[in-house]
């Protein structure tokens, strides 16, 4: 009989604050991440590796040599669902690789034609998503692994044991029944969800495949396959030496959690310390359909990567509002948030993209997309309007018109381009205006679609000088002659005497 093992008390780890003391006293580290390279999923499914990623990189911090894997259970079988997300429902690659579904995805080749298998597709797409938002792991194929052998030990003692694992996690873990312990690979069809083992004799394994209708008896070192999920988490600790990895709640419950389950086995049967792999809790992520694949196009790198990160052990919910909470708060510039980048920096920076540092125009190439998916308002240059110009005073306009002149002035002939050597000379210039400064400042504002946000000697530096130089026509248009119209369907024809 084994001994019954006790309920544990809370042993995942909630904070990075927790790990540093846990490896306080070593000084190499491996962290790992799992997954299934059958497709790329959304958002949602980011925040284990980035956590794993964040983790790493508070170890590094603090002075420790640190090995980030992620682990792709290549050999897992492909199902339709699986299949349906990867090609995003097209009808034609569904009913192409539907007879796929069952093989090993590191066996069944890229619905797209550019990589040798379904698996080293998306192992790629993910890898290249990671590193887009910060993360370099390192990928471990658990299909190449298997290939070269390293599984062979570990495969040999479930065949061999089987029956008494089977033993020992009904006693141990009684909610938990495995409907296999390992699949094997068909040898005549090549499938694995359709095979069973059926026993164990002679140093040999026999199974029986519902594909092809075929039974066969291997030897233990000749079969091909895999291990259930929660063992091969198991050998995959003890094989790459792992020390840490993420885990959602569910995986973390006590009476049949995949970490536990993993962790019993991998101490009973494959020669794991005591001490084993460290869970690290992370939270749940919702997140209403509609903003699906949305986040990453619309929100910089930093920002997304900050949300899944900053408070790793915590649920949240992704929403329309809390993301604009977010923008509102994740600063992109000294003093400047993104929200505000997007409504006030962004047109300019679309009248000069030439003029952009490459972040800079990662930074627009995000801005574009949160202004229309978030905020419902395509990014654009405002430009005056009718409507902003009429039943202002005279005096006002003039001022306003003196300003800008001025700071074409300093910004040009005087090449008075930086914040120091530009702001307190157009301060100057405001103090000038006397009494019609407030007025004078507040209608250049709406002028310009800078009602809040940047300093106006901060946006005055910022506006490009030909947007400025336009804005300045149109006003001395106006003084010219009162009653002309600014709507912007007439801005073409001012385009040569701009």
């Amino acid at each position: 009989m084994f001994q019954q093992t006790a309920t544990p008390s809370r042993v995942e780890m909630t904070s990075y604050g927790e790990v540093l003391d846990r490896f306080a006293d070593r000084h190499t580290v491996t962290v790992a991440a799992g997954a299934t390279c059958a497709y790329l999923g959304d958002e949602r499914n980011l925040r284990e590796f980035l956590v794993a990623d964040e983790i790493a990189r508070v170890l590094r911090r603090a002075g420790h040599i640190v090995s980030f894997l992620l682990i792709d259970d290549s050999l897992d079988p492909l199902n339709i669902r699986q299949l349906r997300v990867a090609v995003n429902k097209d009808p034609e690659l569904i009913e192409k690789f539907s007879p796929w579904c069952g093989k090993p995805i590191s066996q069944i080749p890229d619905p797209y034609n550019c990589h040798e298998s379904f698996a080293e597709h998306f192992e790629e797409q993910l890898l290249a998503r990671l590193n887009r938002l910060g993360a370099n792991p390192t990928l471990v194929s658990t299909a190449k692994l298997y290939e070269r052998g390293r599984y062979a030990p570990f495969v040999r003692t479930v065949l061999e044991r089987h029956d008494e694992i089977v033993a020992y996690l009904e006693q141990t873990f009684p909610a938990y029944r495995p409907d296999k312990l390992f699949w094997p690979l068909c040898p005549r069809c090549r499938f694995l969800d359709g095979t069973r083992l059926t026993g164990t004799r002679n140093g040999c394994a026999q199974f029986s495949c519902d594909r092809c209708n075929s039974t066969e008896e291997v030897p233990f070192d000749e079969v091909e396959g895999k291990l259930n999920w929660k063992l091969d988490c198991a050998v995959r600790w003890v094989l790459l030496g792992v020390d840490i990895e993420p885990f959602g709640k569910s995986y973390l419950e006590p009476t049949a959690g995949s970490f536990f389950v993993a962790k019993a086995i991998a101490q009973r049967f494959f020669g794991m310390s005591k001490q084993g792999v460290t869970p690290f809790q992370y939270g749940a992520v919702g997140m209403e359909r509609q903003w699906s694949m949305k986040l990453i196009d619309g929100l910089p790198s930093e920002m997304l990567r900050s949300m899944m990160v900053s408070r790793p052990a915590t649920d949240f919910n992704i929403s329309r509002d809390q993301i604009v909470s977010q923008a509102s708060r994740h600063q992109v510039e000294p003093d400047l948030n993104y929200l505000d980048f997007v409504r006030q920096v962004l047109p300019m920076w679309l009248l000069t993209p030439e003029n952009l540092s490459a972040r800079q125009r990662d930074l627009v190439a995000h801005g574009v997309s949160f202004s229309d998916t978030f905020l419902n308002s395509p990014a654009r240059l405002h430009l005056p309007t009718r409507t902003e110009v009429e039943g202002e005073k005279p005096e006002v306009l003039r001022g306003v018109h003196a300003l800008l002149a001025r700071t074409i002035e300093l910004r040009t002939e005087e090449g008075k381009t930086t914040r120091e050597e530009f702001e307190p000379l157009i301060k100057d210039s405001m103090k000038v205006l006397g009494a019609l400064k407030g007025p004078c400042l507040h209608r250049l504002r709406t002028l310009v679609g800078q009602q809040q946000g940047l300093p106006v000697a901060r946006f005055l530096l910022s506006l490009p000088i030909g947007y400025l130089r336009t804005v300045e026509f149109l006003l001395e248009l106006s003084l010219r002659h009162p009653h002309q119209s600014l709507s912007q369907g007439e801005l073409p024809t001012l385009k040569k005497a701009a």
